[in-house]
């Protein structure tokens, strides 16, 4: 039992609305994740007798306990922050820094062996094989750009979409520098470039001729009549690498790997084989942790790598 008075009992069940305070302080998807983490936590709770709010210690480390194997360790440290951040905005003691939730998710850890999952990587090879499967309509023109500059600014698939004309600058070698405003890790906006190879302005260059494109989004939606107004939705960005990499005859293992994710990973594992260290691939792609970079480049071909040593 716990001693909450029963007023900020009463507040505490609309932790919903709590949450709305952090609207604009952190990113749509953030917020979604808190909602969501905390409903899990919340019908846990009611289905099992415990409350969720305020919870105590030995809840949320049950919670732990009962979670089930196929939900991953990163999964289980999310669903912990949201249960904090919840804690916090109603100024609750923090459940999890009690030492039972901390054993409680060693012991998750402990029994979790399953390494990290990955896209498969868009290496230039791979890369080079769906740009040649694109045909030469409007869909093919915008996949063939949006590929290789996604490639070229080893860009989050939000971040590829949000391109601008307006972002891009022409450079002497027939190259472009890009503007990418805001990323994941970027919360405030202070935005970094990226630089886009000639080959890939010439497609893109293409692209926006082909479709009419003199200002605004780079990549949008084709519709029967031609382009419409609005840019591709990220996810979108995954299918249309599937759909190319069918195109291109690659497995159905290969088409399954793929995700929007795919052309960061790419580019940094041959960044990686080319011989560059993390620092210069944590620039080139706005990474601010090198142990996300290391995890990234582990699947890099070994003899690739390797060639570059000796």
């Amino acid at each position: 039992m716990t001693n909450t008075p029963p007023a900020l009992e009463s507040d505490a069940r609309d932790w919903m609305a709590a949450l709305l305070r952090l609207d604009g302080a952190y990113s749509e998807n953030t917020l979604r994740g808190y909602r969501a983490d905390f409903r899990t936590f919340e019908a846990w709770c009611n289905a099992n007798g415990h409350t969720a709010l305020p919870a105590a210690p030995e809840t949320v480390a049950a919670f732990l306990g009962a979670a089930p194997s196929t939900a991953s360790t990163s999964t289980l440290r999310r669903r912990l922050a949201s249960i904090r951040k919840v804690h916090r905005l109603f100024k609750f003691g923090n459940p999890a820094e009690d030492e039972d939730v901390v054993i409680a998710l060693r012991r998750a850890q402990r029994t979790r062996h399953r390494r990290p999952g990955q896209a498969l990587g868009l290496t230039s090879d791979l890369r080079d094989r769906l740009i040649d499967a694109c045909p030469a309509d409007l869909s093919g023109l915008r996949d063939r750009a949006l590929i290789s500059i996604g490639y070229d600014t080893l860009c989050r698939r939000s971040e590829l979409v949000a391109f601008r004309l307006e972002d891009l600058t022409w450079l002497a070698d027939g190259g472009m520098l890009a503007l990418i405003r805001r990323a994941k890790n970027d919360p405030f906006g202070d935005g970094r470039e990226g630089y886009v190879s000639m080959r890939s302005a010439g497609l893109l260059d293409e692209w926006l001729r082909a479709a009419g494109i003199d200002e605004g989004w780079l990549f949008r939606r084709v519709v029967f009549d031609g382009v419409g107004p609005n840019p591709l939705h990220p996810h979108s960005v995954g299918r249309i690498l599937k759909q190319r990499a069918a195109a291109a005859g690659t497995s159905a293992e290969t088409v399954d790997a793929l995700s929007g994710h795919s052309m960061r990973v790419g580019a940094a594992q041959d960044m990686m084989a080319a011989g560059m260290g993390l620092l210069p691939i944590m620039k080139t792609g706005g990474w601010k942790s090198v142990n996300v970079v290391a995890r990234y480049v582990q699947n890099a071909d070994l003899l690739r790598v390797s060639a570059n040593r000796w």
